[in-house]
């Protein structure tokens, strides 16, 4: 299993604070752990859909419920780059029509 940064934010500042990860929702009372163990990649977590072998879906639950067995988050410019190629295909195959 990877493991990555946790990206803390302090909710209370008394007694080192009380911190929870954005990513993987991990709580932790005291000091900032430093430790490299989130098992959520920045990737996954800025994701705004993911991408399976039968297509691309809104969320990871999206693509678990519709049986998808490996799925690869995308980014917003990813996102937009699919979305500009399917366009173009669809242009390029109504002009080969008519």
């Amino acid at each position: 299993m990877n493991t990555y940064q946790h990206d803390w934010h302090t909710s209370e500042g008394y007694d080192g604070g009380l911190h929870h990860c954005r990513k993987c929702k991990r709580s932790h009372q005291g000091p900032r752990l430093e430790a490299h163990d989130c098992p959520v990649s920045d990737a996954e977590h800025h994701a705004v859909a993911w991408l399976g072998h039968a297509g691309l879906y809104r969320t990871r639950f999206d693509a678990v419920r519709n049986f998808e067995q490996s799925v690869t988050p995308v980014s917003v410019d990813e996102l937009f780059e699919l979305a500009s190629k399917q366009i173009l295909s669809q242009i390029n195959e109504g002009c080969q029509r008519g």
